[in-house]
């Protein structure tokens, strides 16, 4: 499992620097052509609007994540886990964003200064808990099946 893990902190060290570079400064994909949709229900869930390109992102590695079904038996439990790591993956590539964007940087990492993390509990925005809560419930059942 470790060495899933490294190559999933990997990843998302990629996946952050390459986020960078399409975004720029304008984060959110502020400047980006695509569709986005900001009402009652995204606001809770996410604290934030959604964006086609975020949407089809998650599409995307989405799809990374269950490659390895091709090549191994596909189980309820190997889903349980792939899930969980995926919802982990995600507050680690967007923590990696923050890490190394020159234009935000962690000192920017709080309430009021991340225009698109509108809603936070504590020092981490609503969207890291909710992750990091069901990403958890994931792999605990996956490890149990």
């Amino acid at each position: 499992m470790i060495n899933i893990i490294i190559y999933l902190i990997i990843l998302a060290l990629i996946h952050a620097k390459l986020e960078l570079m399409i975004e720029g400064k304008a984060a959110w994909a502020m400047r980006l052509p695509c569709w986005r949709i900001d009402n009652d229900l995204t606001r809770f869930l996410l604290g934030k609007e959604i964006t086609g390109y975020h949407v089809w992102l998650l599409v995307l590695f989405l799809f990374i994540f269950h490659a390895p079904f091709l090549f191994i038996n596909w189980s309820l439990q190997k889903e349980f886990i792939t899930i969980g790591l995926f919802y982990w993956y995600w507050i680690v590539e967007d923590w990696f964003w923050f890490i190394e964007s020159k234009h935000y940087g962690l000192r920017s990492f709080k309430k009021g200064k991340i225009y698109w993390h509108k809603r936070w509990f504590g020092c981490l925005p609503v969207s890291y808990w909710w992750g990091m809560i069901i990403g958890t419930i994931f792999l605990i059942i996956g490890g149990l099946l």
